[in-house]
């Protein structure tokens, strides 16, 4: 889950029409570094860039309830009276937006025009456009519905409306390898926690979004064949996203055992991953999936299709999931049944500097033999490899915010 953002209502007079400059509210935890603070916020609210993002507060005794911008001069002076502080974005003295120098997709949410009248998907929709994709939004602990006006909610100056937009699990494809030319049928069935977002080749979606069946017929040469819109494929491509609506994540929720794999709630910790500069990740990441059992093509397709979102950071986490793990999340039945199935997801997020001495472990396992992830992720590479079998093989990935 990416990005809670607590949006504020402030009301004009006589409750007309608001403009609302949204922004964050992130607990101070003490922490005695203004630097680190930035650097926190940055974390784990990624939409904001870190060359725009500012601290405020109208916790001061000396301002009345009045906004001032912490600054970091002043910041070893006022911490200790802050429980909290706000996280916006740098204003110019004109009072325009700071600008960005991030792609839009990763900026900030930019002012809105709200009325207390505006229907909830109204609203998300505007914020979705600056997001990327639509959040799920909750007045306390209560999930905003579509259909419904923001009013209805009773919604007061002061009160905070969260946010969330979950993780996204990208580019999954498979591909299906047979000695012979044969017709195949493949169906993907997802748990409840997940539904489809974009699949291709186009077919019909069941079950909530949660279900769906290729069939194909293989050649020689690696390619496929659908035989509804008879299409010629390299592969099987789909995408999924976490029903937040209706599986909301408790904030007092603990990260699942490295067995199990919930879209949800996925993570990663020292214990289970490996951290490293974010200049070693590319061979580092062409050398484990080598060793995973994806070809040349399959390893390139990996790494560049991952590698700008992994740039934006100085570290990465990562780990490799399970294999029988993420099939109990997206069961994959193949008929007729393959003599080998390669499926190979990573998880990872960005590390500030600043961040690395929670992370020993896990750096220490960066240095280890690149071999132990056939053991974690359950994989044959040598059968992976050998032509003549009827071969299955996947890959895919999800940054992780939380």
């Amino acid at each position: 889950m990416s990005c809670l953002s607590m949006l504020h209502f402030n009301r004009r007079a006589q409750n007309q029409l608001k403009e609302i400059s949204p922004y964050i509210v992130l607990k101070c935890s003490r922490l005695r570094s203004y630097k680190l603070m930035l650097d926190q916020a940055y974390e784990y609210f990624p939409c904001f860039p870190r060359d725009v993002i500012t601290l405020r507060t109208n916790q001061l005794d000396t301002r009345d309830g009045r906004y001032v911008d912490i600054t970091p001069a002043i910041w070893d002076n006022v911490i200790d009276s802050l429980e909290t502080a706000e996280v916006t974005r740098r204003t110019l003295p004109d009072g325009q937006l700071a600008p960005s120098q991030v792609d839009i997709q990763d900026s900030s949410i930019q002012n809105i025009e709200i009325s207390r009248d505006m229907q909830v998907d109204k609203f998300i929709d505007d914020v979705g456009q600056t997001l990327g994709q639509r959040p799920m939004a909750q007045f306390g602990m209560i999930t905003l519905q579509n259909n419904r006006s923001i009013r209805s909610y009773n919604i007061r100056n002061g009160d905070t409306i969260s946010l969330s937009v979950t993780s996204r699990t990208k580019k999954p494809i498979i591909y299906l390898y047979s000695p012979s030319d044969i017709d195949v049928s493949v169906k993907l069935s997802l748990i409840p926690e997940w539904s489809l977002s974009v699949i291709y080749p186009v077919v019909t979606i069941e079950d909530h979004g949660q279900r769906l069946e290729w069939n194909v017929r293989t050649h020689q040469d690696g390619s496929l064949t659908e035989h509804n819109s008879g299409l010629d494929v390299s592969y099987l491509f789909w995408e999924a996203e976490a029903n937040l609506e209706a599986f909301p994540l408790s904030p007092t929720s603990k990260p699942l055992p490295v067995d199990t794999f919930n879209p949800i709630s996925s993570s990663l910790n020292d214990m289970d991953s490996v951290v490293i500069p974010v200049g070693k990740v590319a061979v580092y990441l062409n050398k484990s999936l080598e060793v995973l059992g994806l070809h040349t093509e399959a390893r390139t397709s990996f790494i560049t299709y991952w590698l700008p979102s992994i740039l934006k950071h100085e570290y990465i986490a990562l780990r490799f999931i399970p294999q029988a793990a993420y099939e109990r999340a997206a069961s994959l039945r193949i008929s007729p049944q393959p003599d080998v199935v390669t499926r190979v997801s990573m998880l990872f997020k960005g590390i500030p500097k600043e961040h690395l001495a929670n992370w020993a472990n896990a750096q220490m396992q960066a240095e280890r033999d690149i071999d132990w992830w056939v053991d974690v992720v359950g994989v044959d590479p040598v059968r992976a490899g050998d032509v003549t079998l009827f071969r299955v093989l996947e890959w895919g990935g999800t940054e992780v915010f939380n």
